[in-house]
């Protein structure tokens, strides 16, 4: 991973300083779960799938022909549906997030637009909220809050150790359409592997259910993306500085 940084911050200082700027809101929708490393972890709970979306900005410049990079800032809606069957009991848990992808992309089909993309994913967790079902009457839940401070409320998850800051690695394959007037449409699926774990293994309880929730987990999941984008042209804007300094002088 600090490979990976390293060069694309390399690329970055070569970068052609004369190309278009893409900036524009992005939005996605993704499917995946959590994924437990321990293979004894693995035996007591059973992810299931859970949907999220995310919503932001993206802003794309070129680099070096024909790679450029991209980066963007959006919140986001991560979360996990873990099963537990020796307690008969389902937590549901929506996980709020501002995240930071920055991606190398590299064309592969130019005349066609078509890119493949990798770089690191920067995660902030804000908080959340969750549910825990109980399987032999499912219409039997009680809800919760995500609490890092001090534990106002026994009915809160109260989460002791977090990784609130995360880290992961984002592969992506994409294609970009050219619309009127130098605007740009992207679409892009994304696979993300968590790199940190959400916690510890006993990081999280709820004191008035005496449940605790196993944190040692990492997401893994499918995106996909749309980006709409307007072209900003940095060689023209520096022009248009230029001429107008000469204009001052000659004045």
């Amino acid at each position: 991973m600090r490979t990976l940084c390293f060069l694309i911050l390399l690329l970055f200082s070569w970068g052609n300083s004369h190309g278009q700027l893409l900036v524009g809101p992005k939005m996605g929708v993704h499917v995946g779960q959590v994924q437990f490393e321990k293979q004894s972890f693995q035996n007591q709970f059973d992810p299931n799938v859970k949907i999220g979306f995310n919503l932001g900005a993206a802003v794309t410049f070129p680099v070096l022909e024909p790679f450029s990079l991209h980066s963007e800032l959006l919140f986001t809606w991560k979360g996990k549906s873990i099963t537990i069957p020796d307690e008969s009991i389902k937590n549901v848990g929506q996980y709020y997030y501002i995240e930071m992808p920055i991606m190398m992309r590299f064309k592969i089909w130019p005349k066609k637009g078509v890119f493949v993309g990798i770089g690191p994913n920067l995660s902030y967790w804000m908080g959340g909220t969750g549910k825990i079902y109980d399987l032999e009457i499912p219409s039997n839940f009680t809800p919760y809050n995500i609490n890092f401070g001090p534990n106002d409320s026994p009915n809160d998850l109260q989460v002791t150790d977090p990784n609130r800051l995360q880290l992961g690695l984002l592969l992506g394959l994409g294609k970009q359409f050219d619309l009127h007037g130098e605007r740009k449409l992207t679409i892009e699926v994304r696979y993300e592997m968590g790199h940190s774990f959400l916690g510890s293994e006993n990081g999280a309880k709820i004191e008035n259910l005496e449940f605790s929730d196993n944190l040692e987990s990492k997401h893994r999941m499918i995106s996909f993306n749309l980006g709409y984008f307007w072209t900003f042209h940095k060689k023209s804007a520096r022009n248009r500085s230029s001429t107008y300094k000469a204009k001052k002088r000659d004045d």
